[in-house]
């Protein structure tokens, strides 16, 4: 890699890393402040990224209006805080019902997002720091 391209590669991943906490975030909050509660069930897990990836939760549950949903949460973790069969809470969003997380701290993953917010400012502002010092 160039020694030119490792601050573009840097802003970029800083950005995404970012960009991911502050979704992670918002998803959270909404869930915290509009989500309904409603008790589910873990019906699978989806292994995703290789030697150190994550496991998603498939989550089954029935919406206030009867209907029964299956979605994937959009967090995961390793290692997996639940397995298939069992019985959770989960909180969705009444408006779209397949945006759903395990109800509980680690299901509204502020501390997720917060330290992929980090990761991606530090990473961003060193790599600006790199292109800018670069420049004079």
């Amino acid at each position: 890699m160039d020694v030119n391209t490792v601050p573009l590669f840097g802003i970029v991943f800083g950005a995404i890393f970012a960009g991911i906490g502050v979704r992670v975030m918002v998803v959270g909050q909404r869930l915290r402040r509009h989500g309904v509660r409603v008790p589910g069930l873990v019906v699978g897990l989806r292994w995703s990224g290789g030697d150190n990836g994550v496991y998603y939760p498939t989550l089954q549950f029935q919406t206030v209006q009867g209907f029964v949903m299956e979605t994937e949460s959009d967090l995961g973790s390793n290692p997996s805080p639940v397995r298939p069969g069992q019985q959770v809470m989960v909180v969705y969003d009444p408006e779209r019902p397949r945006h759903a997380r395990l109800d509980g701290v680690g299901g509204r993953g502020v501390l997720r997002s917060v330290l992929f917010m980090i990761v991606g400012a530090v990473v961003l502002v060193a790599s600006l720091v790199a292109v800018a010092g670069s420049w004079l």
